[in-house]
């Protein structure tokens, strides 16, 4: 362990706690996870150089006790929710407004004297899956919205959304693929149709919940819906309140307990799984209409993504708590973009599967890429 290699991972959540990872091993790959400690939420202070304090000191602290001395550092990778700028400074966090326009990267790279990158989370992310497919790549993540990123075949970022103008039209599909693209109405009512349920009464639902606003797609058109507001965890959960309506007789395969949670999507979701394995029809045509969507909405990225350069048929990895869901959804969507002509398979996150933290892991190769990049 003494004088090996090792790289810095933060992965820095905006609504819950920084991880912090030293990982060990060879390019692109890091291997193993030497020592992990944490900056927990309720430390992060009042404003930005709070932050970077504190958590210069945990680094410290946590290099201290595992006794691993800094010069063993070879790189710094963060992984952080948000939008950034081109010189790695933060352009929009929305939980943390008080980091805009702030620049962790350089306050690490000065601090602790190694080079350093920072990516969006989910792109963060998409290296995990790279640094174990060494292939080009699609990587979804669901969780309160639909993200992703496109790596290509050397482990570099396509489009990445770097200096976002806030304008509907200049993000490319591929890195936020449930806030950019938009999903025809009309296409919608005859899919919530098809398992016999009512798009207005979803649409209806999504307004009350949300506010007027909601019901407009990218760019304020309202002959559509952005694809987040289905496709991501409270999607399938505002799916599903539409397709039972007021027929609570699926309350009968739940306990007390997980009923009152079917309106939280933070955990919702787990209980219409359970439904879905237990062959409760309003669970079934949840996920058969979520599958359906999501083979929709692929088909629109993947055709913009060709005309790009993205190669046919590359795999797409799913990562976030929704994705957990693949087996009940993935078939129709498999289906359906079979039709389409579309090779291209979805499979569940390597790195969620290995039990591992998909945004410390990706900001492990990060690290690594900055060590290569700097040699």
């Amino acid at each position: 362990m003494k004088n090996e290699p090792l790289y810095l991972a933060i992965d820095l959540g905006a609504g819950d706690s920084t991880k912090i990872g030293l990982f060990s091993g060879r390019f692109p790959n890091p291997e193993i996870l030497v020592a992990e400690f944490v900056l927990a939420l309720e430390h992060y202070g009042a404003d930005f150089s709070t932050y970077a304090q504190n958590l210069l000191q945990t680094i410290e602290q946590g290099l201290r006790e595992s006794t691993i001395s800094r010069d063993q550092i070879r790189g710094i990778g963060i992984a952080t929710a948000g939008i950034l700028r081109s010189d790695g400074s933060f352009k929009l966090v929305q939980n943390l407004s008080h980091f805009n326009d702030h620049n962790l990267k350089r306050v690490l790279e000065d601090a602790i004297g190694v080079p350093t990158k920072i990516e969006n989370d989910a792109n963060a992310g998409a290296l995990a899956e790279w640094s174990q497919f060494r292939v080009p790549l699609l990587y979804w993540v669901f969780g309160g919205g639909w993200g992703g990123a496109w790596v290509d075949a050397d482990g570099q970022i396509q489009y990445p959304a770097l200096d976002w103008d806030g304008q509907d039209e200049t993000l490319h599909y591929s890195n936020e693929p449930g806030y950019a693209i938009g999903l025809e109405k009309m296409t919608l009512k005859t899919l919530f149709y098809e398992v016999g349920g009512s798009f207005e009464r979803f649409e209806q639902n999504l307004i009350q919940e949300l506010g007027e606003a909601s019901s407009l797609g990218p760019c304020k058109n309202p002959a559509t819906l952005r694809a987040e507001v289905l496709l991501s965890g409270p999607g399938r959960c505002r799916v599903f309140r539409a397709l039972v309506a007021d027929d609570n007789f699926y309350e009968r395969f739940l306990d007390i307990h997980e009923t009152r949670q079917m309106n939280d999507p933070r955990v919702a979701g787990k209980h219409i799984s359970k439904l879905s394995s237990m062959r409760v029809e309003a669970a079934l045509n949840t996920d058969r209409l979520y599958g359906k969507i999501l083979a929709h909405a692929a088909r629109i990225l993947l055709k913009q993504a060709q005309d790009d350069g993205l190669p046919p048929g590359v795999p797409i990895c799913l990562g976030g708590k929704p994705s957990y869901a693949l087996p009940y959804f993935g078939p129709s969507t498999q289906r359906i973009l079979g039709r389409f002509g579309l090779m291209n398979y979805l499979r569940p996150s390597i790195i969620d599967e290995r039990g591992m933290n998909a945004n410390l892991f990706g900001a492990g190769v990060l690290g690594m890429q900055a060590a290569q990049e700097n040699r």
